[in-house]
């Protein structure tokens, strides 16, 4: 590749004159000779002369490196044209300096100079504009870092105004960033500030209000505050502003988007997700990066647009007793009392009465401080009101002069419209094609005429909202009447998705510069209809019904589209998620609905490990499939669906209910609806420790996919079955289906099964382990080559174990090894490699270090409560601990044998460690266990 960015090179060869003459072909194309000789020898007697002798170098140096004909083309590739592909931090990772840096253009022409300056200032600009575009989907402290970095990129132009203000926007209250760029911003004239049409994300007015809640959210301890107000009136933006101040403070804060919370189960199954649960390879949560990440003692969480929610005070109660030292910070339309948010502890509940710090605080947003009448020209300009208005007016083009006339009017318009910042910037967008006298005559006419939702309840309040979006909906096109109607049955959307369903690029601008649409969240490319305006919008929408309707169908239509081609685990899927739903929903009612949109909702929400969220959402659904009436295999993927992912989020008892109902239900009639529900009841009654109801349920299961013929799922259903036999240690089945296991291996994914074959094998009394060695060896490098890291974990789990049982512990230790390094995220398996670890250290004479690495897994085991791992733990240490605790050892090792939870594997080796069948024993604790045994281990 030829290098022109940080130099000039190709490989060893440095030749300029050459290597300008190539990399002017390659990214301006083919170029004439007679032009490069002019471009690049001017001034010289003979320049066709020297362009010979410079092609001959190139030519001397790679034959082929240009095409002989006329006129001169490359097909080369160069580091510069690469960069301009590059998205995101890719194109900042790609820029390694300046475009031809250091390079003396000796003798050159003045158009090539320019040309060279030109691509450096556009390449610098690129990698700008999508840093940029990467910061602002992150947290305030690496945004702020990108942020200073695009400020002084090496190559850029001077920034200007719009530049630096998208830069201020990033940077850190107080910081050295920030103090910078405002003395930059300084620097610029009124009339070049006025050219800056991008809206700043800063607060206007509201310095109180946010020294205050700052000042709350500093406090030690836990505790609520409530930010009220209308739509549209800035209460996101205060609570974002919040979060941004604390960030730079250096205290944790979390961004939830809580709009959608419907009922108190569902928000605490979103915020379970959100706070820690979620697996670190899932698509990101909406809002900043913080979202996935468990928040610190004294985090404050913002809940935004908690507005839908049935009973915020149970929520709230519940959040302040289950994390008693967040900091919770909520936005709500309604002005509610302290009563309505915190129900009061009961006197005798010592430990909550204990933790609640005193009533939320409470702020009522209303507008912006308007001028005064009495105040001059000066005051009225420097009003937050004012000043807001101002600012939009320059976003439409229309920068207002500092004259007495204008602050007159301006003033007017503020006091008329209650300084509400919402109402300001739609009456700003008048002035895009009004003078504005103009639009101050319609504030006016805007008090005396009522909104849609007041027509026949009287005229609404001066200044009110409905009534300045019903003068700023008369204003738009029959076309972006349209287009806002359609837009409505979205929940967001991408542009792409818009343009879709017949909203193109054009009529999104123009909604946005009326200011009917806006940003979903900071720093995201997808729109979303103003949710203050929406009541307006859809008042107009039921006035058209047909209309809606074919909006409705055309969204479900191209969103369902979409996701079935979708896989489950897609980023993009959660990135639309809302959308689904919806499209969801209306397919249900139309009758559209097919069952694999229900399993495919079903898959994502698996695959992201948001069990308890997807629980909360395929129950909604199954309500709505069963109110329409919808056909009976939607009812049941709806009912099954649900059941599956409530077991997935350890809901046992709901999912048990759920499939006993079922199964007494007629949908159970049919054997493709009644094998997954037995299934489903299979896996509750394996975690609830029942493994021999849990092996007939899957006998069940396993005779009716045998019975239809389903191939893929008998596959399944018998690796399951065997895994239950082996823990009951049925040993006789299990050598009597493994011949049957072979034969369906076509049928089902091979690598999984194979796996499972191999984990069947090791489990038998008398494991077969250079078989198992033999057979898994292969299957590992196929998997690595698929990029299967799920399968190629386990694999090289049972390597290892191969390994130990044939008496090579030093490759057992290896296998340990690589295993942490690939999944290092995955505590299940983190645990099982350190017993394994812990085991072949043994064998080697390392006790100390086999204690530690025993240690380190019980206490994995501790944490994840998990029977089995915690016994692993015990059996692993049992023979070390036995010479020197044998009485408590012994103990431990017979409630084990005693304890029917356990496999037989289990059991069988505790026999074997006690060296006789044990009588009774008291019962086993699985938690005082790894207590216990971690003591031992750590010499108490």
């Amino acid at each position: 590749m030829l290098q022109t960015l940080n130099g000039l090179r190709y490989g060893g060869f440095r030749r300029v004159k050459p290597l300008l003459i190539l990399a002017f072909v390659a990214l301006e194309g083919p170029t004439p000779r007679r032009r490069l000789a002019e471009l690049l020898w001017p001034g010289a007697q003979q320049p066709d002369s020297s362009l010979r002798v410079a092609l001959h170098a190139l030519r001397d140096l790679e034959p082929s490196v240009l095409d002989r004909q006329e006129p001169l083309a490359t097909a080369l590739s160069c580091d510069a044209a690469h960069l301009l592909g590059c998205t995101g931090l890719d194109a900042l990772n790609a820029y390694p300096g300046p475009f031809l840096y250091g390079v003396a253009l000796q003798g050159v022409s003045a158009e090539f100079e320019e040309w060279v300056l030109g691509l450096r200032e556009r390449l610098a600009h690129h990698v700008q504009t999508e840093t940029l575009a990467h910061a602002e989907r992150l947290d305030p402290a690496p945004a702020a870092a990108l942020a200073e970095r695009v400020l002084r990129l090496p190559g850029a132009a001077p920034p200007g105004p719009e530049l630096l203000r998208q830069l201020l926007s990033l940077s850190l209250p107080g910081s050295a960033l920030e103090t910078q760029l405002r003395g930059d911003l300084d620097s610029y004239g009124p009339a070049d500030l006025a050219r800056d049409t991008r809206p700043s994300r800063h607060l206007l007015g509201r310095a109180t209000e946010l020294n205050q809640l700052v000042a709350w959210a500093c406090a030690a301890g836990g505790g609520a505050a409530v930010i009220s107000g209308p739509g549209g009136i800035g209460k996101s933006v205060l609570g974002r502003e919040v979060l941004r101040e604390l960030n730079g403070l250096g205290q944790p804060v979390i961004y939830v988007d809580a709009s959608a919370f419907r009922t108190g189960s569902e928000a605490l199954a979103h915020l379970a997700d959100l706070l820690g649960r979620t697996p670190p390879d899932a698509a990101p949560a909406r809002g900043w990066n913080a979202l996935a990440r468990r928040p610190g003692d004294d985090a404050v969480v913002l809940l935004d647009g908690l507005d839908s929610l049935e009973a915020p005070a149970d929520l709230l109660t519940d959040l302040r007793r289950n994390l008693p030292r967040i900091r919770w910070l909520l936005t709500v339309r309604r002005p509610l009392r302290p009563g309505q948010l915190w129900r009061r502890p009961p006197a005798q509940d010592l430990q909550v009465r204990t933790q609640a710090t005193g009533d939320p605080l409470t702020l009522h947003l209303s507008g912006l401080d308007c001028p005064a009448p009495e105040a001059v020209p000066g005051e009225i300009l420097a009003s937050p009101a004012a000043q807001l208005f101002l600012r939009e007016a320059s976003r439409a083009g229309r920068s207002l002069p500092a004259a007495p006339d204008t602050a007159v009017l301006v003033a007017g318009v503020t006091r008329r419209l209650q300084g509400h910042p919402l109402a300001l910037m739609l009456a700003a967008a008048w002035l895009r094609s009004e003078d504005l006298a103009s639009v101050h005559r319609r504030t006016v006419e805007a008090d005396r005429r009522p909104g849609p939702d007041h027509a026949g309840a009287g005229p609404p309040e001066p200044g009110s909202l409905d009534a300045v979006a019903a003068q700023a909906w008369a204003r738009l096109s029959p076309e972006e009447q349209r287009a806002l109607l359609t837009l409505e049955v979205f929940a967001d959307f991408d542009p792409q998705d818009a343009d879709a369903v017949g909203v193109g690029e054009q009529l999104l601008d123009s909604l946005l510069g009326h200011a009917f649409l806006e940003r979903s969240y900071p720093g995201h490319e997808r729109l979303r209809l103003s949710p203050a305006l929406r009541r307006a919008v859809r008042a107009h929408s039921a006035g058209q019904p047909e209309q809606r309707r074919a909006a409705a169908d055309n969204h479900a239509r191209h969103y369902l589209t979409w996701f079935a081609a979708q896989p489950p685990a897609s980023p993009a899927v959660a990135e639309k998620l809302d959308n689904l739903l919806l499209a969801t929903g209306t397919a249900l009612e139309r009758g559209t609905l097919t069952p694999a949109v229900l399993y495919g909702l079903m898959g994502h929400y698996d695959a992201q490990g948001q069990h308890d969220r997807g629980a909360e959402a395929l129950t909604r659904l199954a309500e709505l499939a069963e109110d329409h009436g919808a056909p009976d295999d939607v009812q049941a993927a709806a009912q099954i669906a649900c059941m599956w992912l409530l077991q997935r989020a350890d809901r046992l008892l709901d999912a048990q209910t759920l499939a006993t109902r079922f199964l007494g239900s007629p949908l159970a009639r049919d054997p493709g609806h009644r094998m997954r529900v037995l299934n489903t009841l299979a896996t509750v009654r394996k975690k609830q420790s029942q493994m021999g109801e849990a092996a007939q349920l899957t006998r069940q299961a396993l005779a009716v996919a045998r019975q239809v013929n389903d191939q893929t799922r008998a596959a399944m259903y018998l690796t399951n079955l065997l895994g239950h036999l082996v823990h009951l240690g049925e040993f006789a089945e299990v050598r009597a289906l493994l011949p049957e296991l072979e034969a369906v291996l076509v049928h089902g994914p091979a690598t999984s099964i194979r796996a499972t074959l191999a984990w069947v094998q090791l489990s038998l009394p008398d494991p077969p382990y250079a078989q198992v060695l033999a057979q898994v060896a292969p299957l590992l490098d196929t998997a690595r080559a698929a990029h299967d890291l799920l399968s190629g974990t386990q694999l090289l789990l049972y390597c290892g174990m191969a390994h130990l049982g044939l008496d090579q512990p030093r490759q057992t230790l290896g296998c340990v090894q690589q295993l942490l390094a690939m999944r290092p995220d995955d505590v299940e398996l983190a645990t099982n490699a350190r017993f394994l670890e812990s085991r072949a250290l043994y064998a080697l004479g390392r006790t100390p270090d086999a204690r530690r690495s025993a240690r380190r897994g019980l206490q994995a085991a501790r944490a994840q409560q998990s029977l089995p791992n915690i016994v692993e733990g015990l059996m692993t240490v049992s023979r070390d601990l036995l010479q020197r605790y044998p009485e408590p050892v012994h103990a431990q090792l017979t409630a084990v044998y005693g304890d029917r939870r356990t496999s037989a594997g289990h059991r069988e080796q505790a026999k074997a460690l006690l060296g006789r069948e044990p009588a009774q024993s008291e019962a086993f604790d699985p938690q005082a266990c790894a207590e216990q045994v971690l003591r031992w281990l750590e010499g108490r």
